[in-house]
């Protein structure tokens, strides 16, 4: 018998906190700010503008399916409506770019807690099962208990980053347009940067995943998906562009190049020993991301064993959540955490693991446009046909040019995380030489 997530537990606020949560106005600024100067410079709030309108076709997808076909399997269930092949693929990738959401997670409060605490491997791997432990301990409950607890760590750490960028930019001499003008150098810089900035937009849409347990699904899903990415866009452009005169730009470059976080260096110049508060509401944004994103992983992987494109076993629910498919995602994101910041440090498992998840984002993105342009022909041309080309041709040119050329010329590093993703890929194409699944997705 097929079972079902308890309809009717979350309203708008609740919905649209999950989704603030994942995008985490806290991490962008912590993490995927000094990971975006260190390319682009002054000019990167400018990847991060360029990254929002490229997200926007998409997000406007998610919202028209929402309304339509409100599934907790989201892209996956609505791909299996017009490809039940294809679809279990593309489970596996919706599955992977929130999994390696979650796996940045324990990376990033090992970061800050070493930085709070004064660093070491032992530090990092105590932060990375707490970043396990606490979200678990809050999750398995229920999706109730998992909104609460993620709102709770968001106004914590969203009181603590409007006083900083507020303080900074007071403290600034001058505060001055050229963030949002394309640097003389060139666009290479703001194309490396765009990994991180379309990172840090990627999570919006972990609010499709609950619309079976949202009120009034079809008409919350859109409006949630819409306040979130709005609210979240508007801040964090400020904030960034705030702090990027913070210091002088070879200072900041300097702690980047030796696998130090730029905001520590910011909040210690502003706050002095108030800067630990940014390294306590770093471990809380973790804590939160990781609540939010085990949901979105999990609920899709229940999704997907209940139609059939993946092992039954991740159909089974005990407290209303999905216990079995939730045992995976705390696992794996425990040992991806730990196995890569053994083998390359701390800060270089971050940006490894935040441009893997980059990639399985633009693949879940582009074919949600897919199912918009399939499922809705002949609907309206702009809304079903001229967004979701839009949003395919836009997610699969930055998937190329910032995935693929810019992370090459970067090295091993780069090419690593394009060696493994391109093989997650390929191992979850051999799905497809299956039979078709018996049932639909449900």
């Amino acid at each position: 018998m097929s079972q079902s997530l308890k309809s009717g537990s979350l309203g708008l606020v609740g919905a649209a906190t999950l989704g603030v949560v994942m995008l985490s106005p806290a991490m962008t600024l912590y993490a995927n700010f000094g990971a975006a100067y260190a390319t682009a410079g002054h000019a990167a709030p400018l990847a991060f503008v360029w990254a929002l309108l490229a997200t926007l076709p998409t997000a406007c997808s998610y919202a028209l399916l929402s309304r339509e076909r409100p599934e907790a399997g989201s892209a996956a269930a609505w791909t299996a409506a017009f490809a039940p092949r294809v679809a279990r693929w593309v489970g596996w990738m919706v599955f992977l770019y929130y999994l390696t959401n979650f796996v940045l997670q324990p990376v990033t409060l090992g970061l800050f807690l070493g930085d709070l605490a004064g660093g070491g491997l032992a530090t990092y791997c105590l932060g990375a099962l707490l970043c396990c432990a606490v979200p678990a301990a809050i999750a398995y409950r229920g999706i109730r208990p998992s909104s609460e607890g993620a709102l709770a760590f968001l106004v914590f750490e969203a009181v603590v980053v409007t006083a900083l960028c507020v303080t900074v930019a007071v403290a600034a001499p001058s505060l001055d347009a050229r963030g949002f003008r394309v640097p003389e150098a060139g666009t290479s810089g703001l194309f490396k940067a765009i990994v991180f900035a379309m990172l840090s937009y990627c999570g919006f849409d972990v609010i499709s995943t609950l619309a079976e347990e949202a009120k009034m699904a079809r008409r919350l899903i859109p409006q949630a998906t819409f306040l979130a990415l709005g609210t979240f866009g508007f801040l964090i452009i400020a904030g960034i562009w705030a702090l990027t005169f913070s210091d002088r730009p070879g200072a900041l470059s300097e702690i980047v190049s030796q696998d130090g976080i730029p905001i520590g260096q910011i909040a210690r110049k502003f706050w002095g020993r108030g800067s630990a508060l940014v390294d306590l509401t770093g471990v809380s944004a973790a804590l939160g991301i990781a609540i939010a994103t085990a949901v979105g992983a999990s609920r899709t992987l229940f999704s997907m064993g209940r139609g059939g494109l993946a092992p039954r076993a991740f159909a089974a629910l005990r407290n209303q959540v999905p216990w079995n498919a939730m045992h995976v995602v705390f696992g794996a994101g425990f040992a991806g955490a730990v196995i890569a910041g053994i083998a390359a440090g701390p800060w270089r498992a971050y940006l490894w693991w935040g441009t893997t998840a980059t990639f399985f984002a633009m693949i879940t993105f582009i074919f949600v446009n897919l199912a918009n342009l399939v499922l809705h022909r002949g609907s309206g041309l702009l809304l079903h046909g001229l967004v979701p080309v839009a949003g395919i041709a836009v997610d699969g040119y930055i998937l190329w040019r910032s995935f693929v050329v810019e992370q090459w010329a970067q090295g091993a590093l780069g090419r690593s995380a394009i060696a493994f993703d391109v093989a997650c890929a390929l191992m979850a194409l051999l799905a497809l030489w299956r039979r078709e699944p018996a049932v639909a997705p449900a």
